[in-house]
């Protein structure tokens, strides 16, 4: 029987057709083909069947706009729309690691020109429109942008949206562009009176049922939009009723002063003896000396710009004496001064200096202990501690750490002593003692507090340094600048008081070990103490003294100085920490002397401590010490102090 097959036979001598294989080496790799596999395996895209169940954010925008800020500080030539468009493609945790290692492979073809020509500062912060916006706010711009432009399809409204980012006030200049170009919009427009593209459109208006002359805009449902649409419609409208309302006043005071001036009403200034009518003068509070309030205001601009403020103002009452003979001891009422500086377009803010001058001598009155902001004129009192607020401190002894078993063994030796000592001091006097203790608490709660101090000031609310003056960064250090210059100036000084150079050749050394004859590589010899050019012996060109230039008598002693001579000694060597000591703390003088530092604190350790280590010993054998610091020192290592 035979057997059909409907497959063809392939002939003997045919051979198998070569199969094609691709390798992924093979492949060129491009920035969007990297990005396409980075999506594919990415575990925390949207729709992955590894994605991890969790509950999605209730406003993606708070942690996109978190990656957004880091992406910005770490790469400010970049536009931020190109990080946008970047950070909108990834989801999850892994989002800006990936974002990150993007632009440092690819940054040329992600940004493709989009940079910014200078580089975004370190401190500057990214704009509103910029930032990715929340899903509340892009809700109500399109139902905002479709209520106002109805004529316009939700498609057109949409992808002008997303060119702009979804901003109302970018998205509605160029939808009014596109929707004059209408016919509907023109054929609308012959039935409605024209606005202009800054006026608030109608359709966004109500009125209230108080006031039927004064409309304001709709709530959309968004604060920020809320905002935004009150920035955009109802500021220029109040800013020029405002102008208006300036010039008004100008009208009604002429006419006020031409009426007053027909019924013979005026009063004439003892200042500059002009006549002015009743509204635009005042009165000064002794012997009722009638002076306008032009007078008042320029002398207050004086007195704050200028040289005026001893002469002019009265700090005890807070307001100006009288202006118009110097043996009136009266003042002008607090409320007129004001009105006067009010009338002017920059009232508020010249009222504002002169409070704040005010404030300015109460404190330095008040001899306070105060904190300042460096950036503004606000001031609070320092945190002291008396005996009693010392007394509500809570502390507790500190944990012993690694012990010396020296010490220890001589504090029980002395500790008999130092009792038998103290206690009939402390039975005659124990007020005293208490007193030292809880002084050094106070102490020691002043040094655990922090250094970073921000101001409470709500129209400045910076952060500064307490040491430094200056705006609080993370890390912070103390002084960067000037750190960096006096520590080059003391270790090159340093380095200068053991090294010795060569004056033949300029080569610079530093003897570690051996005798104090120094010998160059190029055959100058010199000593290390005097430094003086000694030569090989017997030859008088270079010297000639050799090993005779040191002393030769014996010593009974070895280290004793010679008494026979005055000869430099061939194996003595000079202290050199006490040498390094000296030169550190010269360069440190001459630095601060030269920069104009004297006195300035916070750069004690810019040089790993210049004067050498400030221990309680230290003080104590320099002559620097006092009771109270030998309390201090005792309080600082055996008490923790816990502030809240």
């Amino acid at each position: 029987m035979w057997l059909s097959s409907r497959s063809s036979k392939r002939p003997a001598n045919s051979s198998p057709s070569p199969r094609r294989t691709s390798t992924a080496a093979s492949r060129p790799t491009s920035p969007g083909s990297t990005l396409a596999e980075v999506l594919r395996k990415n575990p925390f895209r949207a729709g992955s069947k590894e994605s991890l169940s969790r509950k999605d954010e209730d406003d993606p925008s708070i942690s996109l706009n978190k990656d957004l800020s880091v992406l910005a500080d770490f790469f400010p030539d970049i536009k931020i729309e190109v990080l946008r468009e970047l950070l909108i493609r990834f989801d999850g945790d892994s989002r800006l690691p990936i974002c990150t290692e993007q632009l440092i492979k690819y940054k040329v073809e992600w940004a493709r020109g989009r940079v910014n020509i200078p580089p975004r500062g370190l401190e500057e912060p990214i704009a509103v429109e910029e930032q990715f916006r929340t899903r509340e706010y892009i809700d109500a711009v399109k139902w905002t942008l479709g209520r106002e432009f109805n004529g316009l399809s939700k498609g057109a409204i949409d992808a002008v949206l997303a060119e702009v980012n979804h901003s109302y006030t970018l998205a509605r200049p160029t939808l009014q562009a596109i929707a004059s170009r209408s016919w509907r919009n023109t054929f609308t427009n012959l039935f409605k009176k024209r606005r202009s593209q800054s006026e608030a459109p109608s359709v966004l208006l109500e009125k209230t049922k108080t006031d039927t002359g004064s409309a304001r805009v709709l709530s959309t449902g968004s604060q920020e939009l809320d905002g935004e649409l009150s920035a955009l419609f109802t500021t220029p409208i109040q800013s020029h009723r405002e102008d208006q309302q300036a010039a008004d006043l100008k009208i009604a005071q002429a006419l006020n002063t031409q009426e007053a001036e027909e019924a013979d009403a005026l009063f004439e200034c003892q200042v500059c003896y002009n006549d002015f009518a009743f509204e635009d003068v005042s009165a000064c509070t002794q012997s009722d000396h009638t002076i306008c309030l032009d007078c008042v205001r320029r002398t207050l601009h004086e007195a704050i710009f200028g040289q005026g403020w001893a002469k002019s103002v009265d700090v005890e009452r807070g307001t100006l004496r009288c202006l118009a003979t110097d043996s009136c001891d009266g003042c002008i009422h607090q409320d007129l001064v004001k009105r006067a500086i009010l009338r002017d377009k920059s009232g508020t803010e010249t009222w504002t200096k002169f409070e704040d001058r005010l404030a300015e001598y109460n404190l330095q009155t008040s001899a306070l202990q105060l904190i300042r902001c460096p950036f503004c004129s606000y001031a609070e009192a320092e945190q002291t501690y008396d005996r009693a607020s010392a007394a509500n401190l809570t502390w507790r002894f500190r944990r012993p750490g690694g012990v010396n078993i020296f010490m220890f063994i001589l504090l029980l030796e002395l500790l008999p002593g130092i009792l038998f000592l103290l206690i009939p001091f402390m039975l005659f006097f124990p007020n005293f003692f208490v007193g030292l203790f809880y002084t050094a608490l106070g102490h020691a709660a002043l040094q655990k507090r922090t250094s970073r101090f921000t101001c409470r000031r709500p129209s400045c609310a910076r952060k500064s340094c307490l040491q430094c003056l200056k705006a609080w960064h993370d890390p912070h250090v103390c002084h960067e600048p000037l750190i960096l210059s006096l520590r080059k100036t003391v270790e090159a000084a340093r380095t200068a008081a053991v090294k010795r150079t060569c004056p033949r050749c300029g080569t610079s050394f530093v003897k570690s070990s051996g005798c104090n004859k120094l010998t160059c590589v190029c055959g100058y010899s010199m000593c290390y103490l005097c430094r003086k050019n000694i030569g090989k012996a017997g030859n008088n060109s270079e010297g000639g003294e050799g090993y005779r230039h040191f002393c030769e008598h014996f010593r009974p002693t070895a280290g004793m100085k010679c008494s026979e001579c005055d000869k430099c000694d061939l194996y003595r060597a000079e202290d050199e920490d006490a040498q390094v000591k000296r030169a550190g703390q010269e360069a440190e003088r001459l630095w601060r002397e030269r920069e104009g530092m004297v006195g300035v604190k916070g750069l004690e350790n810019a040089v790993g401590n210049v004067a050498g280590q400030d221990t309680l010993w230290a003080r104590f054998w320099e002559g620097r010490w006092s009771v109270q610091g030998v309390v201090d020192g005792v309080v600082e290592r055996c008490v923790v102090v816990d502030i809240d």
